[in-house]
């Protein structure tokens, strides 16, 4: 097994057949589950995956379980479910076994590339670039989206000097043309490094020295480069260069949150939200995060009641096949602690029990000044019904502290009891 564990360090030196060893030499041994027979069990076996109860090691079995059938290898959220609920609970070896197992789940083609480039993502969100890069050696033939995704773990896992390797190293040792999506990477790892400068550098050398031409995403990172380093003259310089005849490309949702946050940055939001009206005419329809950035920035410059006024917008806003932005939590957070700042209650009010009837609970500290301010206004129903219904919504450890939280208001609950 040590020598097993140190050619997986060395994958250069591994065939396709020695590194699928390796990844399956890292299994934690289980028990050997018994195979559902019919969609009936199969679909109660993905419920029990998904059931919060299930421990660590019971999801493990009931995943292996599910492994022989393609309907449950092709569930991608529930593998994705299952990743994330293993690593967080610390448990990597079972996340080791899981994916590693299912690599021998069907035969021949399986693992395509497809499945390959999953799993590879996959190791990436539980916090096992390592184990992303061994499965990045089982492509064969070594291609440019397996490169991609290997840029992208070490990316999320802020690897960014050894995603610079890796970029400079492996095309010519496997034989990889780099395209567009994974010098896009790159670009993307500079940036998030600090290193602009370098960022600028590929991005101009990109058509000469790999005959590739930046499109929309490649200026789009270097613009979040410029955001970050506060260099506005060559923000500026690149979005008129995007437009121009130079370039001649047509932003993108990205390329106006980037310029709006830079004008909210500067307290410039009602320009930015313009901005976003303009948007629609040019054929580009606003997200959730071009309405947060806005309706963040108005909140930031103390213009609540331009940033609920936008928000109410939010349903109405035409997008190309349907109409309406949902907010998110974050939206609800922004808004409440703005509006409960300025003691504009009513409001407030609206947005806590819009967020509480999404099921989530607001930050302790605005909920508790959003009770303050009801009473102090004589609306000691409201004040009542918001705690109650934080009672409902509040889940896990968190439940302790809001009890304290309520206990700042023994009379509201008193009267609740009698």
């Amino acid at each position: 097994m040590a020598s097993a564990a140190a050619l997986c360090r060395s994958p250069s030196l591994l065939s396709r057949g020695h590194l699928l060893v390796c990844l399956l030499s890292t299994q934690t041994q289980l028990t050997n589950p018994p195979t559902p027979t019919t969609p009936a069990d199969l679909s109660r076996l993905k419920s029990s995956i998904r059931d919060a109860a299930t421990s660590p090691d019971a999801l493990a079995t009931l995943f292996l379980s599910g492994l022989p059938h393609p309907a449950f290898l092709a569930d991608r959220p529930l593998f994705a479910l299952s990743v994330h609920r293993l690593a967080s609970a610390g448990r990597r070896d079972l996340v080791a076994s899981v994916l590693s197992s299912s690599l021998t789940a069907l035969p021949s083609p399986h693992p395509s590339e497809g499945f390959l480039l999953r799993l590879i993502s996959l190791y990436s969100a539980a916090g096992m670039p390592d184990h992303s890069l061994t499965v990045f050696r089982l492509v064969n033939p070594p291609s440019d989206r397996a490169l991609s995704a290997l840029l992208s773990a070490y990316h999320d896992n802020r690897l960014y000097d050894r995603a610079v390797r890796a970029f400079k190293t492996l095309p010519a040792d496997l034989g990889i043309k780099p395209g567009l999506v994974s010098h896009n990477v790159l670009l993307k790892v500079l940036v998030a490094s600090g290193d602009v400068a370098a960022a600028r550098t590929a991005f101009d050398e990109m058509p000469d020295t790999a005959g590739v031409q930046p499109d929309i995403i490649s200026c789009n990172e270097i613009l979040k480069g410029y955001l970050n380093a506060g260099d506005d003259a060559a923000f500026d310089q690149l979005v008129k260069e995007i437009t121009g005849p130079k370039r001649r490309l047509k932003p993108n949702v990205g390329t106006y949150n980037l310029r709006m946050a830079l004008l909210c940055s500067k307290g410039r939001s009602f320009e930015a939200e313009e901005l976003l009206d303009a948007m629609g005419a040019n054929g580009v329809p606003p997200n959730r995060s071009s309405f947060n950035t806005v309706i963040k920035g108005l909140c930031n410059e103390g213009e609540v009641g331009a940033a609920m006024a936008l928000f109410k917008r939010m349903p109405e806003v035409p997008r190309q096949n349907s109409k309406g932005v949902s907010p998110n939590f974050e939206t609800y957070i922004m808004l409440l602690e703005a509006l409960v700042n300025k003691s504009l209650f009513d409001p407030a009010l609206e947005v806590c029990k819009e967020c509480l009837r999404n099921k989530w609970a607001p930050p302790f500290q605005a909920v508790k000044g959003l009770v303050q301010g009801l009473l102090k206004s004589r609306k000691a129903k409201h004040a009542r019904e918001v705690l109650m219904a934080m009672r409902k919504a509040v889940k896990g450890d968190a439940k302790q502290e809001w009890i304290k939280v309520e206990a700042q208001f023994p009379m509201l609950l008193a009267d609740k009891k009698a």
